[in-house]
């Protein structure tokens, strides 16, 4: 008869493997940002599998490269998260070859294992493809300073597990796309209005702690129901699709400004730490630039002019004004704008009222 502890190892080995996926599942059913989940796998996974350094890279959108997720142990002054090719490194041929590697003795290896410049080494590596049933969504790697440090079951172990590690990637980027379309506008692309008054909390509350003005612009297209109406609402929304694109250009390199569709043909852009002189030049500039913006709609009909009007607000230090307020503030100088004979900006001043908006001023 066979002893008991004859069957020990393998016991042992099948416990380790079943831990080790049931927590891996409660990672990927608990954790909905990738990088997070991500780290924790890993972890759970270095309780498990003896290893000194640990890569993961994902495949880009437009399946050019991998861009790199997460590193254990970064080599210090050393910047190593950079985007790869396809055939670069380890993790570029794994994702290239859509097979897994293995290497006892990384001496004889001739590119880099974790990251662009890493130093030549011996000892081991192993990496395996994460793979959803129709491509490469991504790739693990792990290494160790001592050569045949990884096992045949190690290996195999891990590209069993990939498939749970790329189903729960797969999990957090739907969840990261479902909440940037609850936050943003489809037609524009721009943040909503919902993740304006977010915004706008947040520079009110960090605007309490430096001291610096706080700015807020309000547009909105001249005669937009003309537009419609003389065009149709796809031409409409080809508008205002434009113009979306146009703002997100136009701000794309100020990371303190912000522009959100306010609702229908109105949008709002957020400056923070700008006062109301720098807020002003800003939204003459961005007056005319839509002024002579090359819109589908004039190219057609080269008579067509588009055009729109601005009001700006501001928050100084020591204003008790919150969110609404500004807001307000600036709606009432957009309408200055629009009956003093649009297309142009209006500062918002105390002496300034609300103008009746039954006179339908569009």
């Amino acid at each position: 008869m066979t002893a008991l502890r004859d069957y020990k190892p393998l016991f042992y080995s099948k416990l380790t493997e079943t831990h080790l996926f049931s927590e891996v599942g409660r990672i990927i059913a608990s954790e909905l940002e990738s990088r997070d989940l991500i780290r924790k796998i890993i972890a759970a996974i270095g309780k498990s599998i003896q290893f000194e350094e640990a890569s993961v890279y994902v495949v880009k959108k437009d399946l050019t490269g991998l861009i790199p997720m997460f590193l254990s142990n970064p080599a210090p002054g050393r910047e190593p998260f950079q985007t790869i090719y396809f055939d670069n490194g380890a993790p570029g041929e794994i994702a290239a070859s859509g097979e897994p590697l293995i290497l006892t003795d990384c001496s004889a290896w001739e590119t880099f294992l974790h990251f662009p410049g890493e130093q030549r080494r011996s000892g081991s590596y192993v990496g395996i493809p994460l793979k959803n049933d129709i491509r490469i969504v991504g790739v693990m790697g792990f290494s160790h300073s001592r050569p045949s440090a990884f096992t045949v079951d190690d290996f195999d172990l891990l590209r069993t597990l990939s498939h749970t590690i790329s189903a729960g990637i797969e999990k957090a980027d739907l969840f990261m796309k479902a909440m940037e379309i609850a936050r943003s506008d489809e037609l524009t692309g721009l943040f909503n209005y919902r993740v304006l008054l977010e915004k706008l909390a947040e520079e009110i509350g960090r605007q309490a702690r430096t001291g610096r003005d706080l700015s807020f612009i309000m547009i909105d297209i001249d005669n937009f129901k003309r537009v419609n109406d003389r065009y149709g609402h796809l031409e409409g929304s080809r508008v205002l699709a434009q113009l979306g694109a146009l703002l997100r250009d136009t701000f794309r390199t100020g990371s303190t400004d912000s522009c959100y569709r306010y609702g229908g043909e109105e949008f709002s852009i957020l400056l923070a730490e700008t006062d109301i002189g720098k807020a002003l030049e800003v939204a003459e500039r961005l007056r005319s630039a839509i002024e002579q913006y090359p819109f589908t709609l004039k190219s057609a009909h080269s008579d067509e002019v588009l055009t729109v009007s601005l009001g700006v607000s501001s928050r100084r230090k020591g204003d008790s004004k919150g969110a609404m307020e500004l807001i307000r503030e600036a709606d009432v100088a957009l309408y200055r704008s629009k009956s003093l004979g649009k297309n142009r900006v209006t500062g918002y001043s105390a002496d300034l009222t609300m103008p009746d908006r039954t006179q339908n001023i569009p």
